[in-house]
């Protein structure tokens, strides 16, 4: 690693000539850290000890990064870092999340925390000179200290990586999307189709979900996004998972309005299990959600609950704090939700990147079969995904329900499930049954076969069709599960 403390135009003589002398075709990062507080630390610590605090997060450094990577130091609380020749995009944040966690674990100074905010830009996705990366990884290095501090931000993180998705697998595409805004990229590319490229590129759920937030809020034409949590879901917390365009970062909140805050939600979980579209004088909801609303300048609210079985797990919430008001059409919220709980079936579940890479797709298109049709865990029962179809049979959906209690009413797994009997190390087994399904209230011949196994944990997809008006009697219900094929009907 070279660590330099040169001056300014020294620190650009090196990187920038790495930058604009680069002709291969590779991929460099561009880290701004500047460290959180530092003013205030440094008043009250004296600058002796806060020196020595500097040379612990030096050290960091040199125990992080590689030998081919510049490190630079540009004042007393800022840096600036070339990652050179990484192999992916996700790398780039990784080491910026080993860097936040390495002084994350560094002991308090005066009972204060030491931390920074990182932004990254990326060559050459964000341009190929130095100058315009060092502006837009400074740009995002801002927007995560106006986002709460203690955390990194990749320069217009969600349209990034549709990008570099098209960068690695069709340059073609790159060529004709680079020069798009993200409503543009949205406008010519399916959305679920740019959430599965982002499920599978991120190297964790985390990530993905940040930018699919992103992707949504500036789509929909919100001005911010949260995710609003009952407790934690795969160590994933409301602080972490939110997104703000410029100009409405979250301030400091007084106890008073968190409580409130918390309030509203709870009054508005408490009335509503789907997609909804709240104003701010909607006479739908309490007067107390109104209040609060007006109060924090939030003219609307797009309100999308993550449920599983009977368990509010928390919420996704979308904010309008412009005067004009979105407006959505009933047909627009229900595709807007359909595409939603496609996407909540892998933030509940399928934290895989193959089972993004090779399923979304298939998601979209379960969406559509004019039959129910549910994904269920093979090891735990649990029903990970619920199409259309299945959601409008019983409000609600059922996805986080075990499918022996909602289909059945057991409370055990049933005798003759097929998914006992059905080979995981097989991928085209397949199987079949019939029973009464109390959940839609109808006889159903089910159709059962693998749609993968990942990490030890198989995955089913069942088709339900509701045959009651097709048959007579029983004994055709039998008949059908002993293997007559659906055409004979």
């Amino acid at each position: 690693m070279n660590y330099l403390d040169f001056d300014k135009s020294k620190e650009e003589e090196k990187i920038e000539l790495v930058i604009n002398s680069e002709i291969d075709d590779v991929l460099h990062g561009i880290l701004v850290v500047n460290l959180d507080n530092y003013a205030i630390m440094r008043e009250k610590i004296g600058q002796e000890r806060m020196d020595r605090v500097m040379n612990k997060i030096d050290e960091s450094f040199r125990q992080i990064f590689r030998g081919s990577d510049i490190v630079v130091k540009l004042k007393f609380d800022e840096f600036i870092i070339l990652a050179r020749n990484v192999k992916e995009l996700g790398n780039v944040e990784f080491l910026a999340t080993k860097l936040l966690d390495t002084l994350r674990a560094m002991d308090p100074v005066d009972d204060m925390k030491i931390s920074c905010s990182v932004g990254i830009s990326i060559y050459p996705l964000h341009g190929v000179k130095y100058d315009d990366l060092r502006s837009k990884a400074s740009r995002a290095m801002f927007r995560a200290k106006a986002n709460g501090k203690d955390t990194l931000r990749l320069y217009d993180a969600a349209l990034t990586k549709i990008l570099y998705h098209d960068y690695v697998f069709d340059r073609k595409s790159y060529e004709k999307f680079k020069d798009m805004n993200l409503y543009d990229m949205t406008v010519n590319k399916s959305f679920l189709e740019i959430c599965a490229n982002l499920l599978i590129d991120d190297r964790d759920a985390l990530g993905a979900m940040n930018s699919i937030l992103e992707l949504g809020c500036m789509y929909l034409g919100f001005s911010r996004v949260y995710y609003y949590a009952t407790g934690k879901i795969d160590n994933v917390t409301r602080k972490k998972l939110t997104y703000t365009n410029a100009g409405f970062e979250y301030t400091a909140e007084s106890d008073v309005m968190k409580a409130l805050r918390e309030d509203m939600q709870i009054r508005i979980s408490e009335r509503y299990n789907t997609l909804t579209l709240i104003d701010s004088d909607d006479e739908r909801v309490d007067e107390e959600v109104r209040l609060t609303l007006k109060d924090k300048d939030i003219n609307q609210l797009l309100y999308f609950p993550l449920n599983g079985g009977d368990i509010f797990r928390g919420a996704f919430i979308f904010e309008n704090m412009s005067v004009d008001k979105i407006q959505m059409s009933d047909e627009e919220l229900v595709k807007i939700d359909e595409q939603m709980r496609s996407i909540q079936a892998y933030f509940f579940s399928a934290h895989t990147k193959r089972f993004a890479k090779e399923n979304m797709a298939k998601l979209e298109l379960f969406e559509n079969i004019p039959a129910c049709v549910y994904i269920i865990n093979g090891d735990s029962h649990e029903i990970e995904f619920a199409n259309h179809k299945a959601r409008e049979s019983v409000e609600g959906g059922h996805i986080g329900e075990l499918c022996y209690s909602t289909f059945c009413h057991r409370s055990s797994a049933c005798d003759n499930c097929p998914l006992k009997n059905m080979d995981v190390n097989d991928e085209h087994a397949n199987g079949m049954t019939s029973y009464y399904n109390y959940a839609t209230r109808a006889w159903s011949y089910n159709l059962f076969s693998w749609l993968g196994v990942y990490d030890n944990k198989d995955r089913a997809v069942m088709i339900s069709v509701d045959v009651s008006s097709f048959v007579n009697d029983l004994s055709q219900i039998d008949r059908l599960a002993s293997g007559t094929d659906l055409k004979d009907l």
